[in-house]
């Protein structure tokens, strides 16, 4: 069945959007979400500063909706099916992979701004409750760490993070395998000897 005309135009927009996004992502990647007027990203996009408020009212709107897209994405990866779960590295840095500019945004220029720190935020904190949730599933619900706490699922979700973008930015793509079995034997050894457990072989 074809589309009618509003679900045509309806797809069209979203397109658009998606475009709209991915330039600006490049543009703030390079210069700074601050530092980057509308004018610049209309002229990237080879569009009109009009045609930007159109879709987005304001810029800060623009950089929200930036970070809020690259965040979803990352969480949706993370909460794939997998054997274990570690091995949804592979989903998410297909998506770190495919959306740099936007990692780079949300890791060097958003994570600790007083404004669109909150997006950062909320990726931190639904994968420590994600992780917290897995180590009690092998550990049991109060590992025998150093401090007690969320602090392992914390540092866990921090070691991933910084790992993450740190390979991004200096990492080859055809080694991307051997960094993710080295971070996933990493994570694994962390969770479980700080449960005072020697971890499985593997």
């Amino acid at each position: 069945m074809t589309d009618s005309y509003a679900e045509h135009i309806g797809k069209h927009r979203e397109a658009r959007r998606d475009q709209l996004l991915r330039v600006a992502a490049e543009v703030f990647a390079e210069t700074g979400v601050h530092q980057v007027t509308m004018d610049q990203v209309a002229a990237r996009a080879g569009v009109t500063k009009v045609v930007l408020y159109r879709y987005f009212g304001a810029k800060d709107r623009l950089v929200h909706a930036v970070l809020e897209r690259i965040v979803d994405l990352i969480l949706e990866a993370d909460d794939r099916e997998a054997d274990w779960w570690t091995e949804r590295v592979n989903f998410t840095l297909e998506v770190a992979r495919a959306n740099q500019n936007e990692m780079k945004v949300l890791f060097r220029h958003a994570a600790h701004d007083p404004e669109y720190g909150v997006h950062f935020e909320r990726l931190e904190s639904v994968l420590a409750v994600r992780v917290r949730e897995q180590v009690a599933a092998i550990l049991g619900d109060q590992p025998r760490a150093p401090i007690e706490g969320p602090y392992l699922a914390e540092s866990v979700s921090a070691f991933f993070m910084e790992s993450y973008i740190r390979w991004l930015e200096l990492g080859r793509p055809e080694r991307d395998a051997v960094f993710l079995r080295w971070l996933t034997r990493s994570v694994r050894a962390m969770s479980y000897y700080w449960g005072d457990q020697t971890p499985p072989d593997d």
